[in-house]
């Protein structure tokens, strides 16, 4: 999750996708980075985020690759969260190494200054948003590291668990948003998460040292849960490990505790232990609550999805998982 309500248009899902295409990526620390070329040779480094707004290039990276950059009229409001002098480009990808435009064919890219802001934090050169996965089929092998589009024909295996997701629709009071909701199990209790490929972790030393792993210049996959949860959960197990100021991606203005929850059951698989990030109340059951079906109190990011090789069918409304490593199969309810 990167951008909030600003500048995110509704989209028309049509058109077809004729073939399956591996997209070139890197994983680093279980946060998925597209790595197009461009029909002058030159790639790009861009930041997947199923629980971004809008697709997003950084101007530097613009200037480096002489791209055309269309200014665009922004209000106050906008430039005070997206800068100065935003702006829009079309990257001119390749056949076979490139990425394709969003369903709908939109190939444009919001252009704005990364040197400060959310787009300052360690998301490469720029970042794909939910508007781009929107209206399609997409695999996240995570073991193998692979991002795959998959074609509209694709079918799940019928050994692969799934569970739905929602998203919230168009209606008399706003537009339809493409942040997909997930319900996994905590401590016996449903509990509705966004499924966010772009959480973003940046861990104390104190931090670094409870979760072990790897942090790439810093920066690793987490997942997230509001102040209020981690207190509740806190409070019914004092046994769960807490480590107060454990990352400081918003530091000072939020320094966040990290919670170590021992099991999460998603898709009849439990895995764990889980480290869950803090963040404000607010940042979740306001803010991305609004963009979504119903009210969300965090996000599955890549720390747990790691486990799978999961498909988000958007078009279907569902997610599989094929768990690979590391996990307790759920038997499933009784008829």
């Amino acid at each position: 999750m990167i951008l909030g309500h600003l500048l995110i248009a509704a989209m028309a899902a049509h058109g077809a996708d004729p073939a399956r295409q591996s997209i070139p990526t890197r994983f680093d620390s279980d946060r998925v980075f597209a790595i197009p070329q461009l029909h002058s040779g030159q790639t790009l480094t861009l930041y997947t985020d199923t629980g971004g707004g809008a697709n997003l290039l950084c101007s530097s990276a613009a200037e480096r690759l002489g791209l055309k950059i269309e200014p665009i009229k922004a209000s106050p409001d906008e430039e005070a969260e997206l800068g100065k002098n935003p702006g829009k480009a079309r990257p001119d990808f390749g056949a076979g190494a490139g990425i394709p435009p969003n369903r709908d064919g939109d190939a444009t890219f919001l252009v704005l200054d990364c040197s400060h802001g959310p787009m300052a934090k360690g998301t490469g050169e720029g970042l794909l948003s939910s508007r781009w996965f929107a209206g399609r089929i997409w695999t996240f092998d995570y073991p193998s590291h692979t991002l795959t589009l998959e074609d509209d024909a694709w079918k799940p295996r019928a050994d692969v668990a799934n569970v739905p997701i929602g998203f919230r629709q168009a209606s008399a009071e706003g537009p339809a948003f493409y942040m997909p909701r997930i319900t996994v199990r905590v401590d016996g209790h449903d509990l509705d998460l966004l499924l966010d490929t772009g959480a973003t972790g940046h861990p104390t030393p104190a931090g670094q040292s409870a979760e072990g792993g790897e942090a790439v210049e810093g920066f690793r996959a987490t997942s997230f849960i509001t102040t209020s949860t981690l207190e509740a959960w806190h409070k019914a197990h004092p046994d769960w490990q807490v480590i107060q100021d454990g990352d400081d991606l918003f530091a000072p203005r939020f320094s966040a505790r990290l919670i170590r929850v021992p099991g999460v059951e998603i898709a009849r698989s439990t895995i764990g232990p889980v480290w869950f990030t803090e963040r404000p109340d607010g940042a979740f059951k306001r803010m991305m609550s609004s963009m979504t079906d119903k009210p969300v109190e965090g996000a599955l990011g890549g720390n747990a999805l790691s486990h799978f090789a999961m498909t988000v069918d958007y078009r279907g409304a569902k997610a599989y998982f094929r768990c690979t490593r590391d996990c307790q199969t759920t038997p499933p309810p009784a008829p």
